[in-house]
């Protein structure tokens, strides 16, 4: 944004979208691990999963290529026991209707 235009100034530039493009994507798009890349602070990967929203997050190894991600060193030590079937098992379910 240039500096002094507000967004009802850019509001006319896209007259034809409604929601906020971040709706659209929290509707849409899933993400995957794969590859992760581990931050300096591992809390800084937790503050990133849940702005992506842990429900649409699922995991990736790339196995058998050797910087795989290990299933049990792809989330940090914390996460709740919800999070972690969600992110292994239940996101997966859920994208391709089999729950």
């Amino acid at each position: 944004m240039a500096a002094g235009q507000g967004l009802a100034e850019l509001r006319s530039e896209v007259p034809h979208v409604k929601r906020p493009p971040s709706e659209t994507i929290r509707e849409r798009i899933w993400w995957t691990t794969q590859p992760m890349e581990d931050p300096e602070r591992r809390d800084h990967l937790i503050d990133v999963i849940d702005w992506i929203g842990w429900d649409k997050l699922l995991f990736a190894t790339d196995y058998p290529h050797w910087d795989y991600d290990d299933p049990s060193r792809a989330l940090p030590a914390g996460v709740s026991d919800a999070n972690r079937e969600a992110f292994y098992l239940g996101n997966a379910r859920k994208l391709y209707g089999l729950s």
